[in-house]
């Protein structure tokens, strides 16, 4: 049995959080994409580096800057294409993991909680690897820790291991929540999670963090669940049965549809990409289509 897609069991110890290692190494390369320009004051400002290197010529978006345009490819071709520049940086992320109680379930491989702290610490790992800054903000409930940028990587295996404990289940909150004034710029902003409201307050937030960085939201579903038979289950984390029918499982469904329709134009709405799969993936696949994106470097 494969452990890092089906688990031996959903709360994940540091072992397995540092055996992660082992397959950040076998990622890949990601994609580079432009940057998108963000504003300080009234000026734009740029990525800090040392110089500027041509990393490939493609077919020309909508985003794309015109001054970069490649008029002897588009000539030649027929096809608009623009030029993309790598700077000579260090690619500083940050990482967001915010979970509610829902996080702690799943059907089939293993908890979304679980997958989310694996494609954390894959991402994780492999900035360890290329030696990239990488900064990381976690919370249950209201136990937030804000690691600027981590140093003491044994210690940041704990606090992962220590966010798929089921006994954080009852600690969940469903609407989204985030430090106040997180001095962040230019920076490679990802957001784990499966909350699906957003109050004005942290919609403001994320607004400001977007406007001078680059976000994106991931998150996982497990469509099985409005597949469960019926029955009358028992969770283990509470004392109460719950009947399951076809009518409370279409009314979950449709409930479940408008929530996610919401939050996904809310969070377009203020600038911020939203990304999701499925909980029963492998990490490494989830993770490499990230790559492949140009989401994660």
């Amino acid at each position: 049995m494969d452990t890092v897609l089906i688990p031996t069991s959903p709360e994940l110890t540091e072992s397995d959080i540092q055996l992660l290692s082992g397959y950040a190494k076998q990622l890949g390369k990601a994609r580079s994409l432009p940057r998108k320009a963000v504003r300080s004051g009234q000026n734009l400002s740029k990525k800090k580096g040392h110089g500027i290197e041509l990393q490939e010529v493609r077919p020309y978006v909508a985003s794309d800057e015109v001054r970069h345009m490649d008029w002897r490819v588009t000539a030649r071709t027929g096809t608009p294409h623009t030029r993309v520049y790598t700077e000579d940086m260090e690619h500083r992320t940050c990482i967001i993991c915010n979970l509610s109680k829902d996080a702690y379930f799943g059907t089939q491989t293993t908890f979304i909680s679980s997958r989310l702290v694996q494609i954390a610490a894959l991402i994780g790992w492999r900035h360890y690897q290329l030696r990239n800054p990488l900064g990381m903000i976690t919370s249950v409930g209201h136990d937030a820790e804000v690691i600027p940028t981590i140093t003491n990587w044994q210690a940041w295996s704990e606090r992962l291991a220590s966010l798929t404990q089921i006994i954080n289940r009852p600690h969940g909150k469903a609407s989204f929540s985030m430090p106040n004034q997180l001095k962040l710029k230019g920076t490679n902003l990802l957001i784990l999670s499966d909350q699906l409201q957003i109050d004005d307050i942290n919609r403001a937030r994320l607004a400001r963090l977007a406007q001078h960085n680059r976000v994106h939201w991931v998150s996982l579903e497990d469509t099985n669940t409005f597949l469960i038979p019926d029955g009358v289950y028992q969770f283990n984390s509470q004392n109460t049965t719950q009947q399951i029918s076809q009518a409370n499982r279409d009314i979950a469904q449709q409930r479940y549809l408008e929530q996610e329709s919401h939050h996904q134009k809310l969070l377009s709405s203020i600038g911020i990409t939203k990304l999701t799969f499925s909980v029963n993936d492998s990490p490494v696949s989830l993770v490499k289509t990230l790559l492949s994106m140009g989401v994660v470097h």
